[in-house]
């Protein structure tokens, strides 16, 4: 119920080098804050995942608040709206089981 109610969600990596609330947050149609460490991506050949989070690289996890409202002021509200569904979209397309 957090998530639904959350326009962005923290996705750090688990006990593996990858985050499965990376897919929870796109099957919820939210906005991830991806925490990298040097995680592989799928499909990285295919979607820019920059494109589709807050990228946040393991060193700058002190600004994340900040990298997370720079996001946030350059989008539109339309904008940040089509966000949320691509990455519905993405999940659906590439990722749901």
């Amino acid at each position: 119920m957090n998530m639904l109610e959350s326009d962005y969600i923290v996705c750090v990596r688990g006990s593996g080098n990858y985050s499965i609330r990376l897919y929870e947050t796109l099957c919820c149609g939210r906005i991830p804050v991806f925490v990298n460490t040097d995680c592989v991506l799928p499909y990285e050949f295919k979607l820019k995942w920059k494109d589709y989070c807050v990228w946040i690289e393991e060193s700058e996890i002190s600004s994340i608040s900040e990298k997370i409202i720079e996001f946030h002021d350059q989008l539109s509200s339309k904008d940040f709206v089509d966000l949320q569904y691509e990455c519905r979209r993405i999940w659906k397309q590439w990722l749901s089981p």
